[in-house]
């Protein structure tokens, strides 16, 4: 490339060029090519001549040409000081014209340099590049406004999906797991087949759907959940093929095009993706959070390459937003468990208990109670350490997290203390768990006693489930330990 003189250069770097200015020069059909006749001092040149300049510095549309200082102000007032060019077609610029801010200097020269159809693509990419940035506007809004991450990981896929956005036939979201290096379906939009794909672009069209109405949809559940469901069974996982698609997307940083009959990969393959699709590594500060995938495997559009610069652009926003709620959710996670046991903390115990004394007030439903205690358990601190103890409790509490069900509810109720709180369970039932619980504690060396109570039956009101569950634990425990009663029952483990 030609050189400019190094004060030349100095001034032109330092003159500021509007991005909007940079982007529409960037979107270009073809490079243009810029001969400079420039005079010896800076002073001398305009504005507008040094944001050409700094153009042909710095973007790949402009590229520097000749180059040569004028010898004398003659020279200078007679010749041409700027000269753009494509191919055989080229627009002289006077200092004159270089008077004129930079915006009407490219309106002029996209009229002499480029035919009709060559400015229609130009306009077709702005405002493409209007119509995808608008909704990533919208969708960050809402991403931002959303409560936990799936929601917002949704919304990113509406967005690739979106003809507002995107335009892709299909999107789907993998989850990355460190541990495995694997990746685990978990979201996706867009048809299961041709005819729903058709049946879907008709429905857009006759309700003129836009982004808001399809995000309003989803929350509603009207969307088609059969491409996630069958996303969802899949589990990606690099080959040990050289060309694999998986690990080509995760050694770039850049979201990637691949065109080829079919993946190397055969997670992809089972996808059934179109010849051509794209791949994009999801990332916060380094760290590999999941996977995006994409096609337009029915209307077989292709995927041009400022397509693929958006689509970095919704992903490094969706990395933003997942990260941040990620850690908002972990944050309040610690403030509702309890730090050794990783069960319940006796704050979201009280919590949970309220609600589920609220909900079986109104049914009316059973629901039931279980306290559990460690026997001689100061015994294990004073003669192995509190790292001993530490470690039954631990262990007693993966024992009940694996005994509940999802809705049951797990906490650490204090000291050696765990509990049960479990919601349409009955006395009988509540039995069988005891003595499930029981007999695993039993075969893990661990001695417990258990008492438990359900209303209606121990307590005159669900308020008082507590006090009846701690006198069944206060007479399991003087009638030796290692046993439960559930209501006046006793179960011997």
């Amino acid at each position: 490339m030609a050189r400019l003189p190094d004060n030349i250069e100095r001034a032109a770097r330092l003159t500021s060029v509007a991005p909007h200015m940079r982007q529409t020069f960037s979107l270009l059909p073809q490079p243009l090519r810029l001969d400079a006749l420039v005079p010896p001092s800076p002073d001398a040149l305009s504005t507008s001549a040094r944001q050409l300049l700094k153009l042909a510095l710095l973007e790949d549309r402009v590229r520097l040409g000749d180059v040569r200082v004028a010898a004398t102000e003659r020279e200078l007032s007679t010749a041409p000081e700027l000269v753009l060019s494509v191919g055989e077609r080229r627009i002289e610029l006077s200092a004159d014209d270089l008077a004129l801010e930079l915006r009407t200097v490219f309106a002029r020269a996209l009229g002499a340099l480029f035919d009709g159809s060559d400015a229609t693509q130009l306009l077709e990419r702005l405002a493409f590049q209007s119509s995808s940035l608008s909704t990533l506007r919208q969708l960050t809004s809402h991403m931002l406004a959303a409560t936990d991450v799936d929601q917002a990981l949704y919304l990113m896929l509406a967005g690739v999906t979106s003809g507002y956005g995107l335009g892709f036939n299909r999107a789907a979201l993998f989850l990355h797991h460190a541990g495995t290096s694997t990746f685990t379906g978990h979201k996706a939009i867009g048809p299961v087949d041709e005819a729903e794909a058709h049946r879907i672009w008709e429905e857009i069209e006759l309700e003129d759907l836009t982004i808001e109405k399809t995000i309003e949809d989803h929350q509603r559940g009207r969307s088609d959940a059969r491409l996630e469901e069958r996303v969802r069974g899949l589990t990606l996982t690099v080959s040990a093929h050289p060309d694999d698609e998986l690990a080509a997307s995760l050694a770039d940083g850049a979201p990637l095009s691949f065109e080829r009959v079919r993946p190397h990969n055969p997670g992809l393959a089972s996808l059934g993706v179109a010849p051509e699709f794209v791949l994009a590594a999801v990332r916060a500060h380094g760290r590999v959070l999941g996977l995006l995938f994409a096609d337009n495997v029915y209307s077989g559009e292709p995927i041009r390459a400022q397509r693929l610069e958006h689509v970095r652009m919704y992903v490094d926003q969706t990395a933003l937003v997942w990260e941040n709620l990620s850690l908002m959710a972990h944050v309040a996670e610690l403030a509702r468990t309890d730090a050794l046991t990783s069960l319940f903390n006796r704050r979201e115990l009280d919590v949970r208990f309220e609600r589920e004394v609220s909900r079986a007030s109104r049914g009316p439903s059973p629901l039931s109670f279980v306290l559990i205690d460690v026997d001689h358990f100061k015994r294990v601190n004073d003669d192995q350490g509190h790292a001993a103890g530490d470690a039954v409790l631990r262990k007693l509490a993966s024992l009940l997290s694996r005994s509940v069900r999802g809705h049951d509810v797990a906490a650490r109720f204090g000291g050696d203390e765990l509990c049960l709180l479990l919601p349409e369970v009955t006395s009988e039932q509540a039995a069988v768990a005891v003595g499930r619980i029981g007999q695993l504690a039993k075969d893990a060396g661990i001695s417990v006693s258990i008492g438990a109570a359900t209303w209606p039956g121990d307590c005159d009101a669900p308020e008082g489930l507590f006090e009846a569950a701690d006198a069944r634990l206060y007479r399991a425990k003087r009638e030796g330990r290692a046993r439960a009663y559930v209501g006046e029952r006793a179960i011997l483990f």
